[in-house]
């Protein structure tokens, strides 16, 4: 999950270079998209998963993949205008969201203690919004809807998950933004340098590479164990932000950051709670 977390990182990073660099967002979802697309294509080729690359539900992936691109859409377009912890720390309230929808879309049982720590979380993400005050800035909220985007997309990934594979949620997510994306290109394209070619390269790759470990992190270990080192990249945000751009989070995004960080945790140990409880209480 750490390796996880520093690929995704190092993208949210390179996202931002492109945007403060005259790059659309749409021209960042396309060309990256063409990368990761073909790769993923190459790889199930070759290792014969040719099957992989259809599906019986074409309609329910179509509804996944124009919620999805909403969020690299918003969060870049965001990261045109804002520091990157800041777009970090609020996208981090998405699991908020999808814990509050979880309840009247898949009928799970929320407790009262479930839903304090969904109602703080949000606060969390209020703090570092610095709603009422002169610090204000509107474009935080592309922030909050590629929060939203985010955690419809892990909801509708459950709906689809007894039916398709980890492969197919990727790859028809990607190659759907990807077509959406290039369709609009014409109107977004500028000229791409060989050496911006290669840092779209390493975007993709790294990007992969984030997918791959933090994948991996969840089959080989509970759940409990692994999230919480999802906020790890945070720290990457920071690490990044102030290198790269001297953005340093002022104590609205510290204050917010600590709130969802407690409330998220708070949340994965009341789940890992009630999975045990569970698992004694089951009969034999």
């Amino acid at each position: 999950m750490l390796l996880g977390m520093l690929g995704m990182g190092m993208v949210d990073a390179f996202g931002k270079w492109f945007v403060t660099n005259d790059y659309s967002p749409i021209q960042v979802i396309a060309v990256r998209g063409w990368i990761i697309t073909l790769a993923m294509l190459a790889w199930a080729l070759a290792r014969g998963r040719r099957h992989e690359l259809t599906t019986q539900r074409p309609a329910a992936h179509g509804v996944r993949i124009a919620i999805g691109i909403c969020g690299p859409l918003f969060m870049f377009t965001a990261l045109a205008h804002l520091p990157l912890a800041d777009v970090t720390v609020v996208i981090f309230g998405s699991p908020f969201v999808t814990a509050a929808l979880a309840a009247p879309l898949f009928a799970e049982r929320v407790g009262p203690h479930r839903w304090a720590a969904i109602a703080i979380g949000f606060i969390g993400v209020a703090v570092a919004m610095r709603p009422g005050t002169g610090l204000f800035r509107p474009e935080i909220l592309f922030a909050v809807v590629a929060g939203f985007s985010f955690a419809s997309m892990n909801l509708t990934a459950r709906w689809l998950r007894d039916t398709e594979t980890t492969f197919q949620l990727v790859f028809f997510l990607v190659a759907g933004m990807t077509l959406i994306a290039s369709a609009a290109l014409p109107f977004f394209w500028q000229p791409v340098p060989l050496v911006d070619l290669g840092m779209f390269v390493a975007m993709a790759a790294f990007t992969l590479f984030g997918y791959i470990f933090m994948t991996r992190a969840f089959v080989v270990a509970p759940l409990a164990v692994v999230a919480p080192f999802e906020y790890t990249v945070l720290i990457w945000a920071v690490i990044w932000g102030a290198v790269i751009w001297g953005e340093l989070p002022d104590a609205f995004v510290w204050s917010g950051a600590a709130i969802i960080v407690a409330s998220g945790l708070y949340l994965l140990h009341r789940e890992a709670r009630l999975q045990k409880i569970s698992a004694e209480t089951e009969p034999t």
